[in-house]
């Protein structure tokens, strides 16, 4: 693991390395955090590693080991196709539906070296750092339009997850958050702070309420165990259905 550390902060990126998988060039990330256990996720920038800060050296490396080679088998068995450019396009006074909601994108072009966006009502206005290639600008703007829905239905989905919670298993929930996530539909910690994948919001409601459900049974069961699976299917008894849409029909829920 490649560390060079000093006295890290909330969050620390304390490694970088590149491997190469199907002939392209995946970069691994690997940051020292605050946090009770270890992760990795895919994004559209590469592999990224948290690992705990309160585990001790030897742990860390295990962890660190393990991850980068589930992460990269993944895309190995997958397709690097989570790290390339998407190829949907967001022209300017274009519109965009999701979820039963129609934005305008207005494109504006600025100085500034990063780009940031604004929703207003139903307009995502996308302020783009100018002299980007068309790859740069494609990806800018999915990163942008990615965020910004994630931000309006935010709120629904904290409610839907508060009433299939209600329904099904009466457990605290913490901190959501929705994050454009490539590596998985939604992930629960130990805390209960769940994270929903905005692709998610591509996929029909029902689909969506299987994720929030099998994110909410994790509130009571913390792996993949048989009594998990009980959970999930105590609250959805054709949770495999929408398991298998989402298996068939993933690859198109990108942004």
């Amino acid at each position: 693991m490649p560390v060079s550390q000093a006295h890290p902060s909330a969050s620390t990126l304390i490694g970088k390395e590149t491997y190469t998988v199907r002939g392209m060039r995946v970069k691994v990330f690997t940051y020292l955090e605050q946090r009770n256990n270890c992760r990795a996720s895919i994004g559209s920038k590469g592999i990224h590693i948290r690992l705990a800060k309160s585990m001790n050296k030897s742990e860390q490396q295990a962890q660190y080991e393990s991850l980068k080679q589930w992460a990269l088998q993944h895309l190995e068995e997958k397709g690097v196709h989570y790290l390339a450019p998407r190829g949907r396009e967001y022209p300017d006074d274009s519109t965009f539906t999701i979820g039963g909601k129609t934005f305008t994108i207005r494109k504006k072009y600025t100085d500034k070296e990063k780009s940031t966006g604004q929703l207003k009502g139903s307009t995502m206005t996308l302020y783009l750092s100018k002299g980007m290639t068309p790859e740069e600008e494609q990806h800018h703007s999915s990163y942008l339009v990615s965020r910004l829905t994630g931000n309006a239905f935010l709120p629904s989905i904290r409610q839907r997850l508060e009433v299939l919670n209600m329904e099904h298993f009466r457990q605290p929930i913490g901190r959501v958050r929705m994050r454009n996530n490539v590596s998985n539909w939604g992930s629960c910690s130990h805390d209960g702070n769940i994270s929903i994948s905005t692709r998610l919001l591509f996929a029909p409601p029902l689909t969506i309420d299987y994720v929030l459900i099998h994110e909410l049974a994790h509130l009571v069961e913390h792996n993949h165990s048989d009594r998990f699976w009980k959970q999930v299917e105590r609250a959805m008894p054709d949770y495999r259905q929408h398991e298998k849409w989402l298996d068939k029909n993933g690859h198109l829920c990108h942004f």
